[in-house]
């Protein structure tokens, strides 16, 4: 039997309006995708069950069969009458919290407790709005003690800490030209071709400097408004479209997406195993929380849209209190916690805040994706795909906590994290990676 191909969920379910504030969401390509890919499945649940029992194959034919009904329950969603959408709305959340999992409550928790002792805070920041403000601390007040859970914030712990800068500090000596190109650099604003540029300047850096793989890499111009990479045509894509970034932005960039992502798959293909190139089944939340660490250890702070992810999809489930979010209900918390955070840090322009509500407006519709995500609906369509990014940076800096603990230095560790995309707490990706060692 040929080989059944994948299914790419993001392509068929990702709104063509995100950012805007419509009323509905328009998917145009989710009715194509499922008329491809549903005649396919028999095919997959012969790859499926001819699969050995408990092994990474077997996974990845059971996790392209959930895609394949996740699609179809998104096409239900949207065809749905206002009378049968509850219960495909419900299909479509408990299909993809299956898939990717779902924010726990005693997590989701905590940080809601850090957010309303952050903004207890700016009480006296007269840069402030006061209305936002006080919405976000009634708001968050009530969701609180709603679920009988406290408002004081937990200490968080110095230990995991220390190590992801110690982390940091190992991937800042290693790759310490690529980050003095932003460091030299008078910009104090990238826009998108000078973020292709810097790509560019760096890729040719590690052409020279860090192994002949590179030279099959490309930087390339992406239509969109997210950069990527591509490990399998093995390119690095640039959003033309995305916002300017400062030069602090530009640092995480560099460090996620091209030490983490490109350089992952780059050493992938080195071992001579396409799997570790393009990621093992699971790799995923290992992959997007390393991204997201490493970015917290060249800046010095956690990123902000690590956390907002993972908050925001708990409250549009209602993880904390029960009480599932409208996406126009999540907007209005999403929005005001961006406005007061970023006046907190100086005043804001009438284009600025232009700006912000287009770029909440795109984080909350990625949370809404596969659904209509209209006011008037009871029941929500919830995609917690994003929650990745949190769940594994937790995930990661245990890991690298641990392994410092046992004796391992930073950069053992740099060079074993980076050998491919597999997930090192993971004992049959462990297995695949020591074989070729």
């Amino acid at each position: 039997m040929s080989e059944v191909p994948k299914i790419k969920v993001l392509d068929a379910i990702n709104p063509s309006n995100s950012g805007t504030g419509a009323e509905l969401l328009i998917a145009p390509n989710l009715g194509d995708s499922v008329s491809r890919h549903a005649p396919l499945n028999p095919d997959r649940w012969e790859s499926f069950l001819d699969s050995e029992t408990g092994s990474l194959e077997e996974l990845e034919a059971a996790k392209q069969l959930a895609i394949s009904y996740l699609l179809m329950t998104s096409a239900k969603v949207v065809e749905s009458s206002e009378k049968g959408h509850p219960v495909w709305a419900d299909r479509f959340t408990q299909a993809a919290t299956e898939l990717y999992g779902a924010p726990e409550k005693q997590e989701a928790t905590s940080l809601l407790r850090s957010e309303y002792a952050f903004l207890s805070q700016l009480e006296k920041n007269d840069n402030v709005s006061k209305d936002p403000l006080q919405f976000l601390l009634n708001t968050y007040r009530e969701i609180l003690q709603s679920a009988g859970a406290s408002i004081e914030e937990e200490t968080s712990t110095e230990i995991q800490k220390q190590a992801i800068r110690e982390y940091g500090e190992a991937l800042i000596e290693r790759y310490k030209p690529l980050f003095e190109l932003i460091d030299t650099s008078e910009k104090t604003e990238y826009a998108p071709t000078d973020i292709a540029e810097l790509f560019n300047n760096a890729l040719e850096w590690l052409k020279a400097n860090d192994g002949e793989e590179w030279e099959s890499w490309a930087i390339v111009s992406n239509d969109s408004t997210m950069l990527s990479v591509d490990a399998i045509g093995r390119k690095i894509k640039i959003a033309s479209r995305r916002e300017s970034a400062s030069p602090k932005d530009v640092r995480a960039l560099l460090a996620h997406e091209l030490l983490v992502h490109a350089l992952r798959g780059k050493n992938g293909y080195k071992a001579g195993d396409d799997r570790l190139a393009t990621g093992l089944p699971g790799y995923l939340d290992a992959e997007e929380g390393l991204g997201i660490l490493v970015e917290e250890a060249v800046n010095g702070e956690l990123p902000e849209k690590a956390v907002d992810r993972y908050l925001d999809i708990a409250l549009a489930l209602g993880t904390i209190n029960g009480k599932q979010l409208t996406r126009q209900e999540l907007f209005k918390i999403s929005y005001a916690r961006h406005l007061v955070r970023e006046q907190s840090k100086g005043a804001l322009s009438q284009d600025e805040i232009t700006t912000l509500e287009k770029k909440v407006w795109g984080h909350i519709d990625r949370i809404y994706r596969g659904g209509k995500g209209s006011s008037k609906d009871t029941r929500q369509s919830i995609f917690s795909k994003d929650i990745a990014y949190y769940v594994g940076y937790k995930q990661m800096a245990g890991y690298i906590t641990e392994q410092l603990a046992l004796g391992k230095s930073a950069g053992e560790l740099l060079d074993f994290l980076s050998q491919g995309k597999f997930d090192p707490t993971n004992a049959d990706h462990l297995s695949i990676v020591n074989a070729g060692r």
